[in-house]
């Protein structure tokens, strides 16, 4: 790609980059509060047990109480840093370099920056259960620009499924080493009155970089929370990007 074609690929991506900042930090503070809480929790239980001791020393019972609090705080920790890392890399990281990327890895990345920002409007995103799903798969991409394209198309779920659902992908490299990614809104319980729609700077992106995307489409899923067997209309959105570079 030219130094030209590169900036109007980038120009596009910066202007949109801080809207989706301010919606990912938006839910990344309700999310929070969970293991804010849940620390503040049990570092009380664990003062209580200390205080309620009646020895200088702890007896065994009441060090594996205090110990077992003290595993909660520690998890209920790294998840609020892992939250915090997670936006903190998405605001810094800057479009422009191209390399061998995982996309397995970069769909991780967006699941865990969007599932915060469409819980509220009662989204989850998921990777879809597949026995022969991948554990990686190469390509030759600039993995911040991908990452920001994709945050943009997850959030965007939320007008096509305004009942809330469910948004599920996967990853998988063809024969010649084309990665194909698959992203599917699955509303739970009533079909959409909204299309899933492509951004246009999205679209083109994927097409400076070698890659494709396409118009979303309308397809059958099961109900998620319905007891019968009908189908509800969901969404399908395919994107592919280049395979890996041997060089």
């Amino acid at each position: 790609m030219s130094p030209e074609n590169r900036q109007a690929v980038l120009s596009p991506a910066a202007a949109h980059k801080f809207e989706l900042i301010g919606r990912i930090s938006s839910g990344l503070a309700h999310e929070l509060n969970g293991p804010i809480g849940i620390a503040m929790g049990f570092s009380e239980l664990a003062k209580e047990a200390i205080d309620a001791s009646t020895s200088p020393e702890l007896s065994q019972a009441d060090t594996s109480k205090v110990r077992g609090y003290l595993d909660m705080i520690e998890s209920a920790s790294l998840r609020a840093r892992d939250l915090s890392r997670g936006i903190w890399n998405f605001a810094k990281a800057e479009p422009g370099t191209t390399e061998n990327i995982d996309v397995v890895k970069l769909l991780d990345s967006v699941q865990e920056l969007t599932a915060p920002a469409v819980k509220v409007a009662q989204i989850d995103v998921a990777r879809r259960e597949n026995p022969s799903g991948v554990s990686e798969a190469r390509s030759h991409a600039d993995f911040a620009l991908c990452q920001q394209l994709l945050v943009e198309l997850v959030l965007a779920s939320t007008e096509s499924i305004p009942g809330g659902g469910l948004v599920v992908w996967q990853v998988s490299p063809d024969a010649e080493g084309v990665v194909n990614i698959e992203l599917v809104a699955e509303p739970w319980n009533e079909n959409p009155t909204s299309a899933w729609v492509i951004p246009e700077y999205v679209r083109e992106s994927f097409n400076d970089m070698g890659g494709s995307i396409a118009n979303a489409v309308q397809t059958p899923v099961k109900s998620q929370t319905a007891d019968n067997d009908d189908d509800l209309i969901g969404w399908r959105v395919l994107a592919t990007l280049p395979p890996a570079s041997s060089n």
